[in-house]
């Protein structure tokens, strides 16, 4: 794999104090906020708000930084007949390399994080990630009909975070260069 990772937060271009704070308290009434914070207050004593909203904001960004955008496209093309056409000479014991067509790349994602106090999960603050992309310039090496690789091209196009049927942070991508070669780590089955 190549040192460069394209990652989700990376597209979305989240600032290096991640996910907005407010997230902690998205879609909850202001009733439920309050016996949140209570439940809080009972098992954390002294524990600030503030302190838990930058916790729970910082974990997100995490979990977005970790989620390779690349082996996502990737994934994507897994039912792309010119790779099931390649899939099958690949068999062989052959690599091939397909060039792809400029296409568009649409597709959701819902990570999250569970807030626990011992083993009980008090809370679990699910996102909804929205790419709207465009790629240009893609060549995929196809080994032994799974996707193993990607070689050049460029990404552009939208990305938005959604938390409680909300959006809480939007991006348009200006052309991405994608990393030179970039091989993954387990390849992707074509069907």
């Amino acid at each position: 794999m190549s040192d460069e990772m394209l990652s989700l937060k990376d597209l979305l271009a989240l600032p290096e104090s991640g996910v907005p704070a407010e997230s902690l308290s998205a879609g909850m009434s202001e009733k439920d906020v309050e016996s949140f914070k209570k439940t809080i207050d009972g098992a954390l004593p002294g524990m600030k708000w503030s302190a838990l909203e930058g916790a729970v904001g910082s974990k997100l960004a995490e979990v977005l930084d970790g989620i390779d955008a690349v082996t996502l496209f990737a994934g994507a093309w897994e039912k792309y007949h010119l790779l099931s056409d390649a899939a099958e000479k690949s068999k062989s014991g052959a690599t091939l390399l397909v060039p792809l067509a400029e296409h568009p790349l649409k597709t959701k994602l819902h990570p999250y994080v569970e807030i626990q106090l011992g083993p009980d999960v008090i809370k679990r603050i699910e996102l909804e990630v929205t790419l709207s992309l465009k790629l240009k310039g893609i060549t995929v090496r196809v080994q032994s009909a799974e996707i193993r690789g990607i070689e050049a091209g460029t990404c552009e196009g939208s990305a938005e975070l959604g938390l409680a049927a909300s959006s809480i942070w939007k991006h348009d991508i200006k052309p991405i260069n994608l990393p030179g070669k970039i091989t993954l780590r387990k390849g992707i089955p074509i069907k």
